[in-house]
């Protein structure tokens, strides 16, 4: 079963999955929608459920501040959930997974590969995610 990794921002959404032995986190895309309109966020990440059948855990950038408290990217992953959980089968486990400076770690990847940090920070958001919890689960 593959695991699948989510870095929501205000108007995007970056997504990875990964190998089927979940050793290798896999970009798929970052997507867009309008700013703070989680339904769509959420319909784009069923789409990728109907897609991927052999997902079992969905893995959530948490965002939280150094200080361990809640930011309005916090709320934001907040108000998402609240959402998508009635959407989905509760068959699928979902973990919050705690993304301090992956952003960060993920704009430095960018600027690296001279890439468009708009259009990519999200994407390897999710990536840096997905690669840190598989490690965990070594």
């Amino acid at each position: 079963m593959r695991k699948l990794a989510i870095d929501l921002g205000e108007k995007s959404l970056g997504v990875c999955i990964s190998d089927q032995e979940n050793i290798i986190a896999i970009p798929i895309k970052n997507y867009f929608f309008e700013r703070f309109n989680f339904k769509e966020a959420v319909a784009l990440v069923l789409k990728l459920l109907d897609k991927y059948q052999d997902i079992d855990t969905i893995i959530i950038g948490y965002p939280r501040r150094t200080d361990n408290k809640k930011s309005d990217a916090t709320f934001n992953v907040e108000r998402f959930l609240e959402i998508f959980e009635t959407k989905i089968d509760s068959k699928i486990k979902i973990v919050l997974f705690d993304e301090r400076f992956t952003t960060k770690r993920a704009e430095e990847l960018i600027k690296e590969k001279k890439l468009d940090i708009k259009k990519n920070k999200d994407l390897f958001a999710a990536y840096l995610i997905l690669s840190d919890y598989l490690l965990q689960k070594v």
